[in-house]
C-alpha cells in the first residue's frame, strides 16, 4: 500500500560511465522503436526523453531495463500489484524546480503536460503516470540529444511523482492547439492538444521503491482525490481580473481570489506594459481621460525604454 508524501523530486544523476551507458541504451532503443505514425506522437527528442526515463526507472527498480518487443504499447511498467504505469518525461537545459520566479518577481508553480490524445485513446490503458523531467546539456542544431558524450555532466533525471489517469482526466486543464501558456519566463502557444497538471498535485515518492507499493486501491483513491488548482497563482489572479472586467465575476469574487492567492506583489498582465501605456495615450488623445489622470495612471505602470543592443 502506498503512503502519501508531498511531491519532492528524486534526482538521479545520469553523467559518468554508468549514466552514459544508460543514455546509449536509450538512444539505441529509440532507433529501433521510434513511433513514426499517428498524430501528436511527440518529436524524436521527446520520444527519446521518455525512453530514457523509462529505462532509468526500470533500472532503479531492479527490473529489466528494456521491455521485450512483444510488450503491449498501452503502458511501460507492470507493477507487482498488476497496476500499469506509463512514464512521462519532458526535457530541457534547465533543472526542474517546484516553482520559479517570473519577470515580475512573483513565483510560478511548475506543471506537467500530457498529450490529450494519449489519455483518451482506449488502447493506451495505463492506470497511472510517473512524471519526470530530464535536464540535459545544450545540443547543437540538428544533432541528436542522445546519447551525448561521456564527458558531459549536465544530465539529471528528476522523478517528480505519480498520478492516476482518471484524476488527470477529471482535474487536468485541457488546452487546444494555439492556447497560450507560460513556462520558465516565456510565453508560448501549444501546437498540440494538451492537458496541464501541476506538480503540487502529484503523489510524491520518498524513494523509488515507493512505486512498487502502489496497488489498485491506491489508484481508486487517487481517482477521487481532490487536488489544488491546476493553474499558477499568478494566472488565477489574472483570470480573476479578466472575468471581472468582462462582467462575469464581481469585485467580491476578485477579493476572495486575491486573499486566497496571497501574492506579495503586483501581477503583470499578459501583454507588455508598453502596450497598456499605448492605450492610455490613445484615451488621452481622445480626451476620455485628463492629463492629470494619465499622469497618475502611468505612475502605476512601468514603461520600458529602448537602451540599445546588449
Amino acid at each position: 500500500m502506498y503512503k502519501y508524501h508531498h511531491p519532492k523530486s528524486i534526482d538521479i544523476n545520469l553523467s559518468g560511465d554508468e549514466g552514459f551507458r544508460i543514455r546509449q541504451k536509450a538512444a539505441d532503443f529509440i532507433l529501433g522503436h521510434q513511433n513514426k505514425t499517428g498524430a501528436q506522437r511527440g518529436s524524436v527528442s521527446e520520444q527519446s526523453y521518455g525512453a530514457l526515463a523509462e529505462i532509468v526507472i526500470r533500472n532503479q527498480l531492479n527490473m529489466p531495463e528494456v521491455n521485450p518487443d512483444n510488450h503491449p504499447l498501452g503502458y511501460d511498467i507492470l507493477l507487482p500489484s498488476g497496476v500499469k504505469i506509463d512514464v512521462k518525461c519532458r526535457g530541457g537545459e534547465k533543472p526542474f524546480l517546484e516553482e520559479y520566479m517570473g519577470l515580475d518577481g512573483l513565483p510560478r508553480e511548475s506543471k506537467h503536460n500530457f498529450f490529450a490524445r494519449q489519455l483518451y485513446d482506449d488502447n493506451l490503458n495505463a492506470d497511472a503516470y510517473v512524471m519526470t523531467h530530464l535536464m540535459r546539456p545544450k545540443t547543437p542544431a540538428g544533432a541528436s540529444v542522445l546519447p551525448g558524450t561521456k564527458r558531459q555532466r549536465k544530465w539529471i533525471l528528476y522523478v517528480c511523482g505519480w498520478v492516476s489517469k482518471k484524476r488527470v482526466l477529471r482535474e487536468g486543464v485541457y488546452l487546444p492547439p494555439g492556447a497560450i501558456s507560460e513556462r520558465s519566463r516565456e510565453w508560448f502557444a501549444y501546437r498540440a492538444h494538451e492537458i496541464e497538471f501541476y506538480n503540487r498535485n502529484l503523489n510524491g515518492l520518498e524513494s523509488m521503491v515507493d512505486l512498487l507499493k502502489i496497488e489498485f486501491k491506491d489508484i481508486e483513491q487517487d481517482a477521487d482525490k481532490k487536488g489544488d488548482l491546476n493553474l499558477t497563482q499568478v494566472d488565477t489572479l489574472r483570470i480573476g481580473y479578466d472575468l471581472v472586467g468582462r462582467g462575469v465575476l464581481q469585485q467580491k469574487h476578485l477579493d476572495y481570489i486575491k486573499n486566497e492567492m496571497r501574492l506579495n506583489g503586483e501581477v503583470s498582465p499578459f501583454l507588455h506594459s508598453n502596450q497598456s501605456i499605448h492605450v492610455l495615450k490613445w484615451l488621452l488623445e481622445k480626451k476620455v481621460i485628463t492629463p492629470q489622470e494619465y499622469s497618475e495612471m502611468t505612475q502605476k505602470i512601468p514603461e520600458t525604454k529602448f537602451e540599445g543592443f546588449s
